[in-house]
This record gives C-alpha cells, sequence and structure tokens, in this order.
C-alpha cells in the first residue's frame, strides 16, 4: 500500500507541476491576446504632430511674396517674422525679434510711425502706411504697410512690401 500511495503522491505532483506550467502558459497567452486587442483595435496616439491647420498657416506664413510681421504693440517688438523679413532687410530672425522694431525705423519717420501704432492699437486698420526702415548694410528701404490689430491681445499682424522707385 505504501508504493501505491508514493506513486500517487507522484503522479499528482507531477500533474500538479504540469497544471502549473499549464496555468502559467495560459496566463502568458493571454497578456499575449490582450496586447494584440489593443494594437489592433486602438490606434496609436501620433506624437504631438500639428494639425493639418497648423501646417497651413505654418506654410502661408513662410511663403517669399511678402514679408509679414506679429507685433506685440505694448512692447514695440515683433513677435514673429517670415524668412522673407530676413531676406530683404539682411538681419537674422534672432536679431530682428530682439530689438525694437522702431530701433531700424528711419528718425524722421519715429513720429508718423508712432502715431499709426496708436491707430492701430485703437483698434483702427492701417492700409498704405509708408515708412523707411534700416537694412543690415545701413541703407534705408520703403516699405508700405497693411495692418490689424488683435485688441484683445494687443497683438498687430502685418505685411509690407518694399518700394522700388524708379
Amino acid at each position: 500500500m505504501a508504493n501505491i500511495e508514493v506513486a500517487e503522491e507522484t503522479d499528482a505532483e507531477l500533474r500538479g507541476g504540469e497544471i502549473r506550467a499549464l496555468r502559467a502558459r495560459i496566463k502568458q497567452m493571454e497578456q499575449e491576446i490582450v496586447g494584440l486587442r489593443a494594437e489592433r483595435f486602438v490606434p496609436e496616439i501620433p506624437e504631438a504632430k500639428e494639425s493639418a491647420a497648423e501646417r497651413a498657416i505654418a506654410g502661408f506664413f513662410d511663403q517669399p511674396l511678402v514679408m509679414l510681421f506679429i507685433a506685440d504693440l505694448v512692447e514695440g517688438r515683433f513677435l514673429k517674422v517670415n524668412q522673407k523679413v530676413c531676406e530683404v532687410l539682411g538681419y537674422s530672425e534672432k536679431e530682428i525679434l530682439e530689438s525694437s522694431f522702431l530701433d531700424r525705423v528711419h528718425p524722421d519717420d519715429h513720429r508718423k510711425t508712432m502715431h499709426e501704432m496708436e491707430r492701430l492699437a485703437a483698434g483702427e486698420q492701417s492700409v498704405g502706411f509708408r515708412n523707411r526702415h534700416r537694412d543690415a548694410d545701413g541703407n534705408y528701404r520703403v516699405f508700405d504697410w497693411t495692418s490689424t490689430v488683435d485688441a484683445g491681445r494687443e497683438l498687430c499682424y502685418a505685411m509690407a512690401i518694399e518700394v522700388v522707385e524708379s
């Protein structure tokens, strides 16, 4: 009888070990299935990709036809300029953004430029405003400006076209 009991215990241990191994394998397979379901049914979330609208705005802002500016009327600084501004004036974007925009306005045009900024700050639009800006070579160039303001945020959106006199 002792031999039968030992044999039954050995069979039970073997079966118990097999059962534990099978349970572990089943648990592993269940986890793999859950992972597969998640990959199949849950779309991958893109990492901080910009929207189509943001790409369109960036593309428009960087178009090379005219000089585009966003300025802070309170601080008197440009917050953003497109590449065309840098090409025409010969300054790096960093140089333009780090200084007051009046720093480059011809001294004789300061008063009328300040008046135009006051008009913008009052919510008026500016069309055909003309003044002179110094380029990186020290020459003054004439620009026609069209500007509008977001009074709530005190931001000015402007475009300028160089006036080439013949």
